[in-house]
């Protein structure tokens, strides 16, 4: 699939002439950032022929008693070798199934610093009626009545609503309420229409998606099956009882996806995904060349949903020539009904091991949602947070939950954690979900005590409570009814473009104060809790620097036309060499692989990106300019110290 893209093309720099050395080592020389806990910067590493890196320091003591056997990286002035990044939270198949959808991919788009394509028409999807209608579909005729219109990303949050013109017009007030309307009006009434929001936590379908889904094609009495409620989600009605055409949680348009055309690669996704896998394409292959090329070399995939999704990632990592690690994170039901048990690389480079590490890293944690998402409504919020009226999500207070109590997510953990042998990712984005998870932990860890690491994924809305109860649980002073707890190792992942493409839709959303509040990387720091930074992508893009760099200056900006740019809660930038580590060396401890990724360490494995400059140098605090992190050029990527990548 990959092969021809990556192919392996030798250093051609002079070999060190030394003593004896085993065939195969490889020798890197320049400015080293090793990520270890001193900061060290280093001006070699060695590394065996299997990927495991053996020295790391200066050059004189590294290339002693080497040999002409040795084959020389040598690193040009200015740039910069580190471990390769790793992305500790995004959903691979659906980053792979946006890259197939053209004009049906109805995002708005990212803010000037982050366009990469500047050809790119930003006004077509700009507005909520406007991006529907730049969808290219088929008519029924020629489709099919039954086949469905798959649509991702529409985000109204962020795209504006304007029902006085063009398709839709005269329609109701606002498109959340009844969006059903506006996808007969402006895609197509003659065909079932699923459209997935960009949070992916909500979805919007017509009349045509109901009655594929409705016993016999029959609306009118029609009951969402057990499924999407046992999932957390709904399908809003009306004062009538009507269906509005808006689903919330992922739960909620799973019987949609089952009602899909089997080819389609969205329900393939869940019907065979392993077929996805086999039978790849021009467009999957951008899309993973494009991580590629974002310089990561690892991810986590956070929910796979089924045995047969996780078979699929491992099948891609399988392909010749993929080009990054991925560990797996299984939704809680799928792994309960699978039986399954948390696995490990299947091989570890060490002593009297002679194996390089595999690009499948296993399926060692589970996955639950608390609450649904910020921007899509259906974050649980908790006092003295809650959604504006007059905002975006008028009416819906302090949000909803995935769940009716924080005991019924121990009641769903308790046989998971009582095995004592995975990790859990918790997704908590509103206090309220995080408080609410908390709880969970804290109960679940007075009945039995894990040793294994816990990860909030994406910690959104950020409150000193909440953040000092994690530092107190980290430190076995946590309590919870009226009981000790103890010590618990909860560590947090943000989504940082909350802050960057969402920051002001939040102001508007929640208000300044609270908006300030999102990602709240000073009470972490106050806390002395593990950050990390993530894409969840497709939520957002998997690019690391343009991370650091968001998570160093907060900049926002409004939307549509981005005419508004400031810093949204400037106490909780990160420093760059914060926001560096938190793409490398924390996300690895997140997943319990830092004895092998996120460091450039005796004993560990040479996964390495070279940059073009170095982050550090673009440190306010040197007075840098950290606006420009984003433009560091990403120039190669090693896996076990072999290019994964050539360049002119």
């Amino acid at each position: 699939m990959l092969v021809a893209a990556l192919a392996f093309v030798s250093s051609c720099a002079a070999p060190v002439e030394r003593g004896p050395s085993k065939p195969g080592s490889t020798l890197f020389l320049g400015k080293i950032l090793t990520m270890d806990d001193e900061g060290t910067i280093a001006e070699a590493v060695l590394v065996d022929d299997r990927g495991q890196i053996l020295k790391v320091g200066k050059a004189s003591d590294v290339q002693q008693g080497l040999s002409s056997a040795v084959e020389v990286v040598q690193l040009a002035p200015g740039q910069v070798l580190m471990p390769g990044f790793f992305d500790p939270h995004l959903h691979f198949l659906p980053t792979l199934l946006q890259s197939v959808l053209g004009t049906h991919d109805l995002a708005p788009c990212l803010p000037p610093p982050y366009q990469v394509d500047p050809s790119q028409d930003c006004s077509s999807r700009s507005e909520v009626l406007r991006a529907l209608s730049s969808m290219k579909v088929e008519p029924a005729s020629v489709a099919g009545s039954g086949s469905f219109v798959l649509g991702m990303n529409l985000d109204p949050s962020r795209q504006t609503f304007d029902n006085s013109t063009g398709c839709g017009k005269g329609g109701p007030a606002s498109f959340m309420t009844q969006p059903k309307f506006y996808l007969d009006a402006c895609v197509t009434k003659e065909r079932p229409v699923l459209i997935l929001d960009q949070s992916g936590h909500l979805a919007y379908v017509n009349q045509k998606a109901f009655e594929a889904v409705c016993p016999n094609g029959v609306v009118k009495g029609c009951k969402p099956p057990d499924s999407v409620a046992q999932g957390g989600g709904a399908w809003a009605t009306d004062a009538d009882g009507n269906f509005t055409g808006l689903l919330q949680e992922a739960s909620s348009y799973g019987p949609f996806l089952k009602a899909m055309q089997q080819d389609l690669p969205m329900a393939l996704m869940h019907s065979d995904p392993i077929k996805l896998a086999e039978q790849g394409g021009a467009e999957l292959e951008r899309a993973i060349l494009a991580m590629r090329d974002a310089g990561v070399t690892t991810i986590a995939d956070g929910g796979l949903q089924s045995v047969a999704q996780l078979n699929a990632v491992k099948r891609f990592t399988e392909l010749p020539g993929f080009p990054f690690r991925i560990t797996g994170v299984v939704v809680a039901d799928a792994a309960m009904a699978a039986g399954l048990k948390p696995t490990a690389p299947a091989c570890e480079p060490k002593a009297g091991n002679e194996c390089a590490l595999p690009k499948w890293l296993g399926a060692g944690a589970i996955k639950v949602w608390v609450d649904g998402s910020t921007q899509g409504c259906t974050a649980k919020l908790d006092s003295p947070y809650q959604y504006l009226e007059g905002g975006h999500c008028s009416g819906d207070g302090e949000g909803r939950a995935d769940y009716d109590s924080a005991q019924a997510i121990v009641d769903q953990l308790s046989p998971l954690w009582a095995q004592g042998t995975w990790r859990f990712n918790l997704h908590a984005n509103g206090n309220g979900a995080n408080s609410w998870a908390l709880d969970a932990l804290s109960r679940l860890q007075q009945s039995k005590e894990n040793p294994h690491r816990v990860l909030l994924v994406h910690n959104t809305v950020g409150q000193p409570a909440v953040s000092k109860r994690i530092g107190d649980l980290r430190k076995g002073a946590g309590v919870m009814d009226g009981k000790p707890v103890s010590a618990l190792d909860v560590q947090v992942t943000h989504l940082i473009g909350h802050v960057a493409y969402w920051g002001d839709a939040f102001v508007g959303m929640l208000g300044q104060e609270t908006a300030s509040e999102l990602d709240p990387i000073a009470y972490d720091r106050e806390n002395g809790i593990p950050f990390s930074l993530h894409s969840d992508s497709m939520v957002t893009p998997t690019r690391p620097l343009w991370f650091v760099e968001q998570a160093v200056t907060r900049r926002t900006w409004s939307y549509p036309d981005f005419t508004k740019e400031y810093v949204l809660g400037a106490k909780h930038a990160a420093t760059v060499e914060e926001a560096l580590r938190a793409i490398t060396v924390v996300p690895a401890r997140h997943h319990e692989l830092d004895t092998l990724l996120g460091s450039i360490e005796p004993g560990k494995v040479a996964d390495f990106v070279v940059l073009g400059a170095n982050p550090l140098d673009f440190d306010p605090a040197q007075g840098g300019d950290p606006t420009k992190i984003s433009q560091i050029p990403v120039l190669q990527t090693y896996l076990n110290g072999r290019p994964t990548q050539t360049r002119n």
